[in-house]
């Protein structure tokens, strides 16, 4: 699947000039996070969000005052921030340093980039223009359908569910072939082995119920504690 997908095309945005009092209006209205901003000209020139609307005077939420020393060292960063901090304008408060996306993009590279950059939405450019927007919430909803997918997969039989339970367990690298047994009865799998820490208990109830068909997984699994040199070579 990719951002094209599952992006939001038709976008609700904000003018540059526009006051925060409307931002905040269309984004309670529209129950988002944040709104693009355009110029005059449609172009999009930056993204105003709630983070970008918390460090107010008006809620008793603005930082200290910098002492003089500070205004003497960088005067405009100074300034910026307090017109950040106090201006009316979408303009005043917006983030100028846009992070976008391609419609082509993988939704695992759109991910990637709302983790590494703590944002929550980013929009989505074809050719310097606005074509949509993509945020959290799509990626919720595009889980929420394969979920469902997953669900409603046709019946497989037990052998079929076997093969791939066993699959999905070697695809974990985390246990060696002849570990674990798996037991497939009506779509209800049964899992024996011997484990050595809890953890690996939850992995292979994951891997297992990861695969299609499944209907519930019982736990026959063991777990004893790791070889002395095993343990002592974790500890260092």
């Amino acid at each position: 699947m990719i951002v094209r997908d599952v992006m939001t095309r038709e976008v609700a945005c904000v003018q540059a000039d526009a006051s925060i009092e409307a931002g905040i209006a269309l984004m309670l209205e529209r129950r988002i996070s944040g709104l693009p901003v355009l110029d005059r000209e449609g172009a999009l020139v930056g993204i105003v969000t709630e983070g970008d609307l918390l460090r107010r005077p008006e809620l008793g939420t603005a930082p200290p005052k910098p002492g003089w020393i500070q205004f003497v060292v960088d005067p405009d960063r100074l300034a910026e921030t307090y017109a950040r901090e106090h201006g009316r304008r979408v303009s005043n408060v917006m983030t100028r340093r846009l992070v976008t996306i391609s419609p082509d993009a993988t939704l695992a590279e759109a991910a990637e980039l709302m983790a590494r950059n703590r944002i929550r939405c980013v929009p989505v450019i074809v050719h310097g223009r606005l074509a949509g927007i993509v945020a959290r919430a799509d990626l919720l909803r595009a889980l929420h359908a394969a979920l469902t997918r997953f669900r409603t997969t046709p019946s497989r039989s037990d052998a079929e569910i076997r093969a791939a339970v066993e699959v999905s367990i070697a695809e974990t690298g985390l246990f060696p072939a002849g570990r674990v047994t798996v037991a497939v009865a009506g779509g209800d799998v049964t899992l024996h082995g011997t484990l050595t820490g809890e953890r690996q208990r939850a992995a292979l109830r994951a891997a297992a119920e990861a695969v299609p068909g499944v209907r519930m997984v019982c736990d026959g699994l063991a777990c004893v504690d790791p070889p002395a040199d095993h343990a002592a070579s974790a500890d260092r």
